[in-house]
């Protein structure tokens, strides 16, 4: 047998569809890995020229043949390719993405030292502006492991694409594996199937694939949330449910069931959610596909986040107004603003989300609920109900729609709904003067430096006029029914060439009250609103006497014991433990 006749090590599947400028990068990091490997592009109906790229490379290198997939699809393209493949060992890759060097060294050395089925290694995303590690979250990737399982490292459910593997040719066809032509989520039934199947699987730490995660309308990212593409990925995920399944293994079932509650199923359907307007028509798919998907796995176990689950069971039962503003407190933007607030009628979800928290009493336990109920518990209902009133403290609670709901919030939900919303406690007369005045001041906190004292740096515009800087104490005002706040000890202004002025306001922690959430708001004559927060928190520190947070732009600050004094109180109960 000639030099090049000879068998190749292993075959590597390639499906393209318009990838021209990032092809190179892609074949290089390939071709680099060995001399005696097979490398087949694919080509699915591209029209920017990839077709013609792959081919020439295939003109200089005989490792390299290129397909036309006559189907349509990437799946029908990996299938194709894993047909005509003539390796020991199959791989599969994307025009878009690189492999780094020794990579496929690492997978293949495994298996033919172990003989297993599958190996599976580490990989990166990365963007223009970032780089991480999806398996940081993933206990199966903590160390490398030879001749396991699905059941002895039932993780590996949570790293389903096809790219960061390597399969034995012989195992991949005795199993009957194929991908499927679907909008979306092509390789995680495969992926289950070939989990589910092996008899031995290799885990390597060699970090072994790099994907490249790019924006635009032809990435999965950007269509993401479009109705089509969820309810192939929820169709697609009942069908490894149902592989799940019939494996009757408790671990393996745990495992999926976090999977759907609290990670990919959550993710997929909480995107959706949280750009959704309107009632659509594709909603009754998703109504459909995912309440299927919810009846095919165990309910949510106690590691699941509050308000996930609640968050699917709305979008199951069709009530996406309300599973869209729960969406967003679950899920959603935690820090700075939430680019949704532009796409839909927040005041319509909130109103939605209020009758759901008004309509549950706070009982229900989060381990004991039927899959297909919208009950909360009282953890879930504090978050939604803290949620809802950092967001009645934004500058637009002076919208006469959202006034309105600020009423109806705290007549359906109680006074803490406006905890942080200093509006609330005001003559509702002077709300459009109050608004007037807010936005002429475009008061910010920018920045704040803890220890014994708490120090909030900030700015206001030449129009604010004689203002003061104070602390709201909405839980002092909610007992007393009256306005409460906390003046600051210290008050340093300064201003610009510009006019604008800035300011240091000084609170000792022994003039604010313990534990009780306290948030920045600017005083002018009668009149006070909430100030914004744009600012990095500094790092926890136990000797700082404060904790801080910041979520909608609403500054939110608590005075703990001093660490000393908590240190004394451990070693009294300590002792009196002994």
């Amino acid at each position: 047998m000639s030099e090049t006749s000879r068998r190749p090590a292993y075959s590597v599947i390639i499906p393209t569809h318009n990838v021209r400028p990032w092809l190179r990068q892609t074949l290089d990091s390939v071709l680099r890995q060995r001399e005696d490997l097979e490398l087949i592009v694919v080509d699915d109906a591209s029209t920017d020229g990839t077709a013609e790229f792959a081919r020439a490379y295939a003109a200089r290198d005989p490792r390299v043949r290129v397909l036309e997939n006559e189907a349509s699809g990437g799946g029908s393209a990996r299938n194709l390719g894993a047909r005509s493949a003539a390796g020991d060992f199959l791989i599969f890759a994307d025009g878009d993405d690189l492999i780094p060097d020794g990579a496929y060294a690492a997978l293949v050395g495994s298996l033919e030292r172990s003989g297993s089925d599958m190996a599976v290694g580490d990989y990166l995303k990365f963007r223009a502006v970032d780089t991480w590690r999806p398996t940081a979250a993933m206990p199966a990737f903590d160390r490398p492991a030879t001749g396991v399982t699905l059941a002895d490292e039932p993780s590996l459910l949570f790293s389903r694409p096809c790219w960061n593997r390597a399969f034995r040719t012989s195992f991949w066809r005795d199993a009957g594996i194929e991908f499927p032509d679907v909008p979306r989520s092509n390789d995680i039934v495969p992926m289950v199937q070939a989990l589910s199947r092996a008899a031995s699987i290799e885990v390597v730490e060699d970090v072994v694939y790099v994907y490249r995660e790019r924006p635009g309308s032809g990435s999965m990212t950007a269509s993401a949330g479009a109705a089509t593409s969820l309810v192939s990925y929820l169709t697609q995920e009942a069908e490894c449910a149902a592989l799940v399944a019939a494996l009757d293994d408790e671990g393996v079932s745990r495992v999926f069931s976090d999977l759907v509650w609290d990670r990919d199923g959550f993710v997929a359907v909480n995107r959706y959610l949280l750009a959704w307007r309107e009632p659509g028509v594709g909603d009754a798919e998703v109504q459909a596909a995912l309440g299927r998907l919810l009846s095919l796995v165990p309910g949510p176990s106690e590691s699941v986040g509050p308000l996930r689950a609640t968050v699917l069971r709305l979008a199951a039962a069709g009530d996406f107004a309300a599973a869209h503003a729960l969406a967003r407190v679950a899920g959603g933007h935690p820090e700075g603003r939430d680019a949704t607030e532009e796409q839909a009628d927040l005041v319509a979800t909130w109103r939605a989300a209020i009758a759901r928290v008004a309509d549950s009493d706070g009982s229900a336990d989060a381990a004991e609920r039927e899959p297909g109920t919208t009950a909360l518990t009282p953890i879930e209902r504090e978050r939604i109900l803290e949620r809802l009133a950092r967001q009645l403290a934004q500058p637009r609670v002076q919208d006469a729609s959202w006034g309105e709901l600020l009423r109806e919030a705290r007549s359906a939900l109680g006074p803490r709904a406006a905890l942080f919303a200093v509006e609330a406690w005001q003559n509702p007369a002077g709300a459009n003067n109050r608004g007037a005045r807010r936005a002429a001041a475009a008061a910010r906190i920018d920045a704040l430096a803890g220890g014994a004292i708490v120090a909030l740096d900030g700015t206001v515009s030449p129009d604010a006029g004689d203002v003061r800087v104070a602390l709201f104490d909405g839980e002092a005002t909610i007992g007393s029914g009256e306005l409460t706040v906390v003046g600051a000890a210290s008050i340093t202004w300064r201003t610009a060439p510009d006019g604008v002025r800035s300011f240091t306001a000084a609170f000792p922690a022994a003039a604010l009250p313990m534990h009780r959430p306290l948030t920045p708001v600017l005083i002018d004559g009668a009149q006070v609103w909430n100030i914004d927060a744009t600012l990095e928190l500094p790092p926890y520190s136990r000797h700082d006497s404060f904790l801080y947070d910041v979520v909608d732009r609403i500054l939110v600050i608590r005075r703990r014991r001093h660490w000393s004094v908590r240190g004394a109180l451990a070693l009294v109960r300590r002792a009196l433990r002994r």
